[in-house]
């Protein structure tokens, strides 16, 4: 649980994280999905990820989407790993410049 929001994992495969995340009241569900591809140069990894609200959602969320994926991502410590690099902007990411993320 991060800010009352609870995650839930739905599969961890070898390339792939699928979760749910859902509201506090239980009126915002989202899919979120983390895919994993090795990179050639660094022998490190390259991942993407995709949050998709289930429900009707405004472009003055605060970013939703964008958060989900932050968040889980900071509050793993991935944020903070040597290497760690975000490649974002609004036109990957709807609401990416409106974003607030509290971890």
């Amino acid at each position: 649980m991060i800010c009352g929001f609870v995650f839930q994992l739905v599969a961890a495969l070898p390339l792939s994280i699928l979760a749910n995340h859902t509201s506090p009241d239980g009126l915002q569900t989202e899919t979120i999905t983390f895919t994993f591809r090795p990179t050639v140069l660094t022998g490190g990894c390259r991942v993407s990820g995709l949050s998709s609200s289930l429900g009707f959602t405004t472009l003055l969320d605060g970013g939703l989407n964008y958060c989900n994926l932050f968040n889980l991502l900071s509050a793993s410590g991935l944020t903070s790993a040597p290497g760690y690099m975000e490649l974002t902007n609004e036109w990957a990411c709807l609401g990416y410049g409106l974003a607030t993320c509290k971890a």
